[in-house]
């Protein structure tokens, strides 16, 4: 009788594991991973141009929808929606955005990114003014953290700023590296210095990092700090890095030494515009000044 109870008990809790270990009828069959990295294409438009976006479709595709910055996306008297295409006539500042095409099919949903920067920037990593983009800190800091956002791994947000690798500088100039970029979380800034990690106290007067802006900024340059500096920006989804080349130019002070021949002397008709050239070579930077000679009683 007691082996009977036994048996009976293990038929019991067999049973009972079989059931536990049978996945939910109510969760989807193929849900997509929420973790999964998400690739972002770039896209630089200057104000006032057309911007377009394309989404590749499938050939099972039933629907597409179009965000941006987790917000539908609605048509306007600039913005025309056709299908898997977006056009934005004369396109400003307010345009830029992640915009996403989400696609579903029998197969499942699929979702591409795009990042748009609508800015007359210019490629420069040196000479942006650090007042403008202070004074927006504080919504770049807070923008990826916005509820019910998808994941998105770390994407440059305007590598056009970033073409520039190679800076050669004079000694005493300031030098700033950018790598603005984006995901969602917000990713985190680091910087190496030839591959190895870069800490203030590796350099006389330390340097500035500013995460409002993914910047580095290193004050009086010297010899010393040749290298190659690299940005790496990284979140739970991804990683991206960049790397900045530094040439620091050791200075010489000399006099000003003057082109010759220059200025040269010009006959021209009267009223009419004359232009004189006067080349200069010093260091540090000279002081140039015109003076019109006027002669007095033959002087």
């Amino acid at each position: 009788m007691w082996s009977w109870k036994c048996l009976l008990f293990w038929a019991v809790l067999v049973t009972a594991t079989l059931c536990t270990a049978r996945p939910s009828p109510t969760l989807p069959e193929q849900a997509q991973p929420w973790g999964a990295p998400v690739e972002v294409e770039s896209f630089l438009v200057h104000p006032g141009d057309l911007l377009q976006l394309r989404c590749r479709l499938r050939d099972d595709v039933q629907s597409i929808n179009w965000l941006r910055d987790g917000v539908q996306l609605a048509e306007s008297n600039r913005t025309r929606i056709t299908g898997e295409e977006v056009e934005v006539q004369d396109s400003v500042p307010a345009d830029s955005g992640l915009y996403a095409c989400v696609t579903s099919s029998p197969s499942g949903s699929d979702t591409t990114y795009f990042s748009v920067n609508v800015s007359d920037a210019l490629p420069s990593s040196e000479d942006d003014d650090d007042d403008d983009d202070d004074s927006s800190s504080e919504e770049k800091e807070t923008d990826n953290t916005k509820p019910n956002r998808m994941p998105v791994a770390p994407y440059w947000t305007s590598p056009e700023k970033m073409e520039k690798k190679l800076h050669a500088v004079p000694a005493a100039k300031t030098v700033k590296f950018k790598c603005p970029s984006s995901g969602t979380p917000n990713p985190t800034l680091r910087w190496l210095k030839n591959g190895k990690e870069f800490k203030p106290d590796h350099r006389i007067g330390g340097y500035k990092v500013r995460y409002a802006t993914w910047s580095i900024i290193m004050d009086s340059v010297v010899p010393s700090d040749k290298g190659n500096y690299t940005c790496i920006v990284e979140n739970e989804y991804g990683s991206i890095n960049h790397t900045y080349q530094l040439d620091v130019v050791e200075r010489s002070p000399h006099r000003p030494i003057l082109q010759a021949g220059l200025p040269a002397n010009k006959t021209v008709a009267l009223g009419s515009n004359v232009e004189f050239m006067c080349k200069v070579y010093s260091d540090p930077q000279p002081h140039i000044q015109w003076l019109k000679h006027i002669e007095v009683n033959g002087s």
